[in-house]
């Protein structure tokens, strides 16, 4: 059993171990399959893999700008797309690559988006790279990523609530960075569940989200393991509770911590072969 794995390697190198095309890789290892990465920027990119020698091909490539990904349509293993971001380029140039290239099967990251030959396949985290380590919680709530549609809401935070802002911190100092916080703000952008979510949880930090309708399919309930909100007014009351309940981020912390092992990448491997009826170890 062996499976290929495509992507383009990352382009930033303190954040390169945690491409999702590693992650996979790891995460098939996990359970004894053997698993190969190509694309565009690995050192194996100028040699054409040999497609027909695996079992299954999994494209992560979701965005081909110089259309490097070659057309599978000939190739007769079993084939995957996973589309992380239909969310935001829209779910026709997902569409367009499975039927050219005659896919299988597309696993989609909004559930919005499942139709014939596709099923729900959310974001996940790490549990190899991203954990909750022995470092105090130094700010009452922070912000790690980019700020893309969230300024007015973190410029809201930073003045009534002293945000922590650490934007585009990567790699490893991104886990330190959500370690330090005993609140973690986040918003999704449209109907997405975006990896931080399961990114704070797995670092035993507080999740502070908007909401979205699929998140109790997931696991996630408020104040029981995160706090979500629906709008700036109803952020500010969950956050003001929150501080004045320390015990209440520590409850929050630990439940979301126990309900982060159901989203990692091997969680959603097994998830996968299961769905493959595919035989595995562990």
């Amino acid at each position: 059993m062996s499976v290929l794995i495509i992507q383009e390697n990352g382009r930033h190198e303190r954040n390169r171990n945690f491409r999702e095309c590693f992650c996979l890789k790891r995460a098939f290892e996990y359970y004894g399959i053997k698993s190969d990465v190509w694309g565009l920027g690995h050192e194996n990119y100028h040699t054409q893999p040999d497609w027909n020698s695996y079992n299954i091909v999994i494209n992560l490539e979701n965005y081909d700008d110089s259309a490097w990904v070659p057309s599978l349509s000939k190739v007769n293993c079993y084939k995957v797309l996973w589309s992380i971001d239909a969310h935001v380029r829209g779910i026709e140039p997902y569409l367009k690559t499975a039927h050219d290239g005659n896919y299988d099967l597309i696993l989609q990251a909004t559930p919005e988006f499942v139709t014939k030959n596709s099923i729900w396949f959310p974001n996940c985290y790490d549990d190899e790279l991203i954990s909750k380590l022995n470092i105090p919680k130094i700010h009452k709530i922070g912000f790690c990523g980019n700020i893309n549609n969230r300024s007015y809401l973190i410029n809201v935070l930073i003045s009534r609530f002293n945000l922590e802002l650490n934007e585009f911190v990567i790699g490893y100092n991104m886990v330190r960075a959500i370690n330090s916080y005993e609140i973690h703000f986040n918003a999704n952008i449209g109907i997405d569940i975006n990896y931080r979510n399961f990114e704070t949880i797995g670092c035993g930090t507080c999740l502070l989200t908007s909401y979205n309708k699929h998140y109790q399919k997931l696991g996630f309930i408020d104040k029981y393991n995160c706090l979500t909100y629906s709008n700036i007014d109803e952020m500010i009351d969950k956050v003001e509770w929150a501080i004045s309940h320390p015990r209440e981020i520590e409850r929050l912390s630990n439940n979301g911590l126990k309900l982060s092992q159901k989203h990692t990448y091997r969680h959603r491997v097994k998830s996968l072969m299961e769905y493959l009826n595919i035989c595995f170890v562990k």
